[in-house]
């Protein structure tokens, strides 16, 4: 007989041994599979997403690196702070930059301006060409006199005073980033450079040529200072522009309150310098701003095959002036609104901005001046209704400058019971992050460092017109005290190896025989003139500089050297 159904079991499932086991597995095996399917993504992500092939625009992303220690910083503590010698050399800085090569430094020639408005020896001239002789670059009959050729186009250009804007993903907007790239690729840096047929190669003292001009240089670098090419022109990324000549065709002139146009175009645009504007809204700048002395703009520069066209239906508005370049054809420069004066007079000011307020240094000490300027809201100095630059917000440091750090010839000896150099700093460059720590605390802080200079007085005439640096760090909120100051020092020549790797002639002329002469001492390493005009942070490493200046109004060069050298200037003595 059956049983009951309501007390029948239920039939037991037999399972082979095997499935058992692949059941027990199954956990692992899923993992397993997830883990592979992780590794193969990343892998496809790696091979197959299309990354620029930068060459040489590459520009990697700011990082931090592991300190390094900088042997030159250490020679130079040891040069400053431990000898028994009361005052230091103006010298000691690029001496001990030549000793250690641990350095990387430059010199730039603009590929753009033609052999004929250089001193390239040229003994059978044809087609109109000039007379260059052998010795042009050290030849001073041939310099006065080819400064004056009633052919514009035969007189030679200089170029000097070079800055740098550095062009990060971390700092700037796209649309800055995308009106100077080529397929998706930017330059690490744009170069600015003020481009003369007057110089100082011979020494100052030698007057102005009856036509004297200044013009603007620009140039897209890449990492290693490199002018760039264009990959499918093959043309350099430089140009010249003669912008005190596009301004006056514009019908600009700052001269008086009734805005007369002069016959001709006044230089009022020399030692230029561009720089990003940061609003207070914005985490990255958009907006470059162009300063010359007092005048200040805002400006887009983009290269003529840019893939962007953000701005191009806005270029036939009537208070946009497209430059023209005399020279290059590669980059195109766009004055936004017409020069806006910040002070009448006003040269050597520096932009800079820390926790999104934008100011602009006015004296670098005497003491530190800066003024807050909105360079997102055209006009910065309003001057309509009987205002201007009075009524703009102004800090000035109440506290005594710190002594400076080493003392140099000027400072324990007069010339005929008056110091040899003018009484105040001026600004030359502005600024840098560095890390300070005095010498009475443990505590780091974050400070700004920036150049200034001094030079001598108008007499004795055989010593005017020569140059001496010094180093300054200041606190990045207001007032902007300043905290430690350095003693004066130069900047040295172009080395023998900037000088072979150089395409600029007048590294090999004149200019690196005009040195610094002070009080009966002749300082072999300095310049008389050097003329400090961009300090920036090298791309992709946050413990580097790159220092820009001129030598001798004659040629521009660029060095890179560490916060920690410069730091040792600031070093207290003990």
């Amino acid at each position: 007989m059956g049983a009951s159904p309501t007390n029948k079991r239920p039939r037991r499932r037999v399972v082979p041994n095997s499935v058992i086991g692949r059941s027990s597995s199954l956990p692992i095996i899923f993992v397993t599979l997830l883990a592979l399917n992780l590794i193969f993504f990343v892998i496809n992500i790696w091979v197959f997403l299309p990354i620029p092939v930068y060459q040489n625009f590459s520009v990697p992303m700011r990082q931090k690196k592991p300190h390094r220690a900088d042997p030159s910083a250490e020679a130079l503590r040891q040069a400053l702070y431990n000898t028994s010698d009361k005052e230091i050399p103006y010298d000691v800085v690029p001496k001990l930059l030549h000793q250690s090569n641990t350095f990387y430094g430059v010199v730039h020639q603009l590929p753009s301006i033609p052999a004929r408005r250089r001193m390239i020896p040229n003994t059978t001239p044809q087609n109109g060409e000039p007379y260059v002789p052998l010795d042009a670059v050290n030849n001073l009959t041939y310099f006065l006199q080819s400064r004056e050729s009633e052919i514009e186009e035969h007189q030679p250009l200089y170029l000097y005073n070079p800055m740098l804007v550095p062009l990060d993903d971390e700092d700037l907007d796209r649309t800055i980033l995308d009106d100077l790239s080529i397929d998706q690729n930017h330059a690490a840096y744009i170069g600015v450079y003020r481009v003369s047929n007057f110089a100082n190669c011979h020494g100052p003292g030698k007057g102005l040529p009856k036509t004297y001009a200044n013009y603007l240089g620009i140039a897209l670098l890449d990492r290693e200072l490199n002018i760039v090419k264009d990959p499918s022109s093959g043309q350099y990324l430089d140009a010249v522009i003669d912008i005190n000549k596009h301004l006056w065709e514009a019908r600009f002139s700052p001269v008086s309150k009734r805005r007369r146009i002069p016959l001709t175009p006044k230089q009022f645009m020399q030692d230029c310098q561009i720089f990003p504007a940061r609003s207070n809204r914005r985490e990255k700048s958009a907006q470059l701003i162009l300063l010359c002395n007092e005048y200040a703009m805002p400006v887009q520069l983009k290269l003529r095959q840019s893939s962007t066209t953000s701005t191009d239906n806005d270029e036939n508005k009537d208070h946009f002036i497209s430059f023209t370049n005399m020279y290059g054809n590669e980059i195109q420069l766009i004055a936004q609104e017409k020069p806006n004066v910040i002070v009448y007079a006003g040269k050597n000011m520096h932009y800079f901005s820390n926790n999104n307020q934008s100011v602009l240094e006015i004296w670098p000490g005497g003491p530190h001046e800066v003024a807050a300027l909105n360079f997102t809201k055209y006009p910065y100095v309003n001057r309509e209704n009987n205002e201007g630059f009075e009524v703009v917000t102004k800090f000035k440091a109440s506290k005594s400058e710190p002594n400076a750090t080493f003392v140099t010839k000027t400072d324990v000896k007069l010339y005929k019971d008056r110091s040899l150099l003018i009484d105040r700093d001026s600004g030359s460059a502005c600024c840098v992050k560095i890390n300070w720590k005095a010498h009475d605390s443990d505590e780091d802080r974050e400070l700004l460092l920036g150049f200034s200079h001094r030079k001598t007085q108008k007499f004795p005439p055989r010593m005017q017109y020569s140059y001496v640096s010094r180093v300054y760090a200041f606190e990045p909120n207001p007032p902007f005290e300043i905290v430690a100051r350095s003693g004066f020092f130069c900047l040295g020549f172009a080395t023998a190896n900037e000088k072979k790797e150089s395409e600029n002639e007048q590294t090999h002329g004149a200019a690196d025989e005009q040195k610094l002469q002070l009080l009966g001492q002749e300082f072999d390493g300095c310049p008389r003139i050097h003329f400090v005009t961009g300090i920036a942070e090298k791309i992709g490493d946050d413990e580097t500089v790159i220092i820009s200046y001129g030598v001798n109004d004659c040629y521009p060069k660029m060095i890179e050297v560490s916060k920690e050298f410069l730091v040792s200037l600031l070093n207290p003595i003990e």
